[in-house]
This record gives structure tokens, sequence and C-alpha cells, in this order.
């Protein structure tokens, strides 16, 4: 075999070396490295295009729904508020003409107190003992 100038038309293509002299991979039609790097960042672009799409539809219904899950939640409240009212007034009612209007009041009055005082102390206990559980161990 013997050694052909580099720029000689007549020499035939080396087979077996998969990089030419010139170190151009383009010829023998497998990207280059800078041809893959651009593709990779392409694709990673094209990731990220579409990443954000699906965040700001999943944001777009979360904040729809959150809105329903407000309304109705707030509904729901101001029904348990006018309940609340309607069963002290029932009771104040029923009351009256057994001890009267004031003492009806009066009993209604103290009753709501003393369950006041239980959900207070309830919740404090409560809050005692998640201080506790976060505390450092201090206390």
């Amino acid at each position: 075999m013997t050694a052909h100038a580099p720029d000689d038309p007549t020499a035939e293509p080396n087979p077996g070396n998969a990089f030419p002299e010139d170190g151009r991979q383009e010829e023998l039609g497998e990207p280059t490295l800078v041809d893959e790097l651009t593709s990779l960042l392409e694709d990673g672009r094209t990731y990220a295009e579409a990443e954000i799409a699906y965040q700001k539809t999943r944001a777009a219904y979360v904040g729809q729904q959150a809105k329903g899950i407000a309304i109705t939640g707030g509904i729901a409240a101001l029904l348990v508020v006018l309940a609340i009212f309607a069963l002290v007034f029932g009771a104040i009612l029923a009351l009256t003409p057994l001890v009267g209007a004031i003492g009806a009041t009066a009993i209604v009055f103290a009753a709501l107190l003393v369950v006041a005082f239980v959900l207070i102390r309830i919740a404090s206990s409560k809050a005692k003992a998640m201080m506790r559980a976060f505390g450092n161990g201090d206390a």
C-alpha cells in the first residue's frame, strides 16, 4: 500500500479511518460535537418551554379551583354562623316562658361563655403541645 498525498484526487478513501485528515466529520455524515451540543441545547429549551406551559396551565387550574373552593367555603361558614344565631335565638325563645326574657338571655349567655371557655382551653392545650413538639427541649 502506498501513501498518497492528502490532496491527491486519485487517492481512494480510507474506510478504516473514521476521522478525515482535516478533522471534519461532516463529510462522513456524522454530527459534530458542536451539532450535538446545539441539539442538546435546543432539546433543553423545548423541554423548558413545555414545562413552563404545563406549570402555567396547572397554576391557572389551581387558581380557578381555589376561587370556587373559597366561595363555597365562605357561603358554608356564613350558613353555620346563621345556624348558630338561630339556635341561640330559639333557645332564648324556648326558655322565655319558663324563666322570663332576662333569665332566658342570661342562661343562653352563660352557656355560650362556658362553651367558649372550654374551646379556648382546648385550643390553648393544643398550642402548648405543638410548641413543645417544635421546641428545643428546654421546657
